[in-house]
């Protein structure tokens, strides 16, 4: 019987040393799991304690709701766990005239593009520098810049030099050389922008070919200066001419009107007429006598109009007086569809 009550009480004290150390125990496991946390999110800064280590509940405890592209950064220390919310923001990208936007919690312009998947290439121009830090709102604007250069040819018009000389008539004129015209070459570059036309950015002119200029002789002797043709007047001329008062025709004046038959004649390129200067269209032949050698003469005839002429060559037709004048043309075809015809020659004033 003692035994058996010796033996109870030994149990009793086990239990009782047993739930002592569970106690024990239990405190210092609650002890070890109470975590302190630091939370950031944005200007919001939050201490708590939490026996959880999980970062999603931590967030749940603290009522932050993350958007799509948040970030949440951690780390921890032997008590505290640090966590901080970045809220993403967004960068406007304008690329070729292709609006992106991109949702990002910081980093660099180069990060950004990077992420957007966006290559910059040699005809691309950004308006800020890749190493930018980017900002909420941040327009990026890329455009693609191309220069297109076209080269085209302009001809160059020459221009005219008149040589006087005392050997010639006044009225006479000659091309003595017909000039040429020359060639330039324009080099223009245009700006596009984005493939559209933007502007012109150069424009640059080459001469490849100088113009050579028209070089015209012009008769400058007076009349009393030019050789005469000295023939006796013939009685037949007053059977194929007449003479009328003076009056004005195209609105020059002239002295008098001789009409008569007219003919036609033409010569070998460089012929020299009684006056000593080269047959020309405009230098005509007469008989000195009734219309003297440099006379300025405006002429009609039937059906056609020979028009301003000066008097500078003679002939036996017109010594015998079968003729009143006789108009030089540059080919002979022209002078057989003039043939003879009645005419009216208007000395000039």
């Amino acid at each position: 019987m003692k035994k058996l009550l010796r033996i109870s009480k030994m149990k009793k004290a086990v239990a009782i040393a047993l739930s002592l150390c569970i106690v024990l125990s239990c405190a210092v496991l609650t002890a070890n799991a109470i975590k302190n946390v630091r939370l950031t999110d944005g200007e919001r800064k939050l201490v708590l304690q939490t026996y959880t280590t999980s970062t999603g509940k931590i967030l749940s405890q603290a009522n932050v709701t993350l958007d799509f592209a948040d970030e949440v950064k951690r780390k921890e220390s032997d008590d505290t766990i640090y966590i901080e919310v970045l809220r993403a923001f967004p960068v406007h990208i304008m690329y070729h005239n292709m609006e992106h936007v991109e949702f990002v919690t910081g980093g660099t312009v180069a990060d950004v593009l990077k992420t957007a998947d966006i290559h910059l290439s040699v005809d691309d121009v950004i308006n800020v520098s890749g190493d930018t830090e980017v900002y909420d709102g941040m327009d990026i604007v890329i455009d693609e810049v191309k220069y297109i250069t076209k080269t085209d040819e302009k001809s160059l018009k020459h221009d005219t030099i008149y040589k006087e000389s005392s050997e010639y008539p006044q009225g006479y004129e000659e091309v003595v050389d017909k000039g040429k015209n020359g060639k330039s070459e324009i080099t223009t570059t245009y700006k596009y922008v984005n493939g559209e036309f933007h502007s012109i950015s150069g424009k640059v002119e080459d001469i490849v070919t100088k113009p050579e200029s028209k070089v015209v002789l012009k008769g400058t002797a007076s009349v009393s200066e030019v050789s005469s043709f000295d023939a006796p007047v013939s009685d037949t001329v007053s059977k194929n001419s007449g003479v009328s008062s003076a009056g004005t025709i195209k609105g020059m004046s002239y002295s008098k009107v001789l009409t008569g038959s007219a003919t036609a004649y033409t010569a070998s390129h460089g012929a020299l007429t009684s006056t000593g200067v080269p047959a020309y269209v405009g230098g005509v032949a007469v008989n000195p006598n009734i219309i003297p050698y440099g006379s300025k003469l405006y002429i009609e005839a039937d059906g056609y109009t020979y028009g301003y002429a000066t008097a500078v060559d003679t002939g036996g037709a017109l010594m015998s007086g079968t003729a009143l004048v006789d108009l030089y043309m540059s080919t002979y075809d022209e002078c057989i569809n003039f043939g003879r015809r009645n005419v009216k020659v208007y000395i000039l004033s």
